[in-house]
């Protein structure tokens, strides 16, 4: 038969365990909410999810789920938030003096025929 032998911890010793422990849940806490925020962001910044929106409120239109005026909202709210993300995508367009158009030259010919 074999022995047992039984030591009691220090109470720091637990405390030191405590405090791993509750550091790893917070940072893989942190990390996962870190991804859930950056998705979100994503799909913030993408308009597929506003076109898909757009797409179904035209399905649910022409299923008499809704009328044509909360569709023409729904649109207008969607299509407003699309532009909106393409503007910051493209950034803003701004032209410097050298950019300027200051004449054109024109040329034409008839052709023979």
């Amino acid at each position: 038969m074999a022995a047992v032998q039984l030591r009691q911890h220090s109470t720091e010793a637990r405390e030191g365990v405590i405090f791993i422990l509750d550091t790893l849940l917070i940072g893989s806490l942190r990390f996962v909410l870190d991804k859930v925020v950056a998705a979100a962001e994503a799909e913030m910044q993408d308009g597929t999810a506003l076109r898909e929106q757009l797409l179904e409120a035209q399905m649910r239109l022409e299923l008499g789920e809704i009328s044509d005026e909360e569709f023409a909202e729904t649109e207008r709210d969607l299509l407003a938030r699309i532009r909106e993300i393409k503007g910051q995508q493209q950034g803003a367009i701004s032209m410097s003096p050298e950019d300027r158009v200051s004449g054109v030259e024109i040329e034409s010919w008839k052709s023979e025929g």
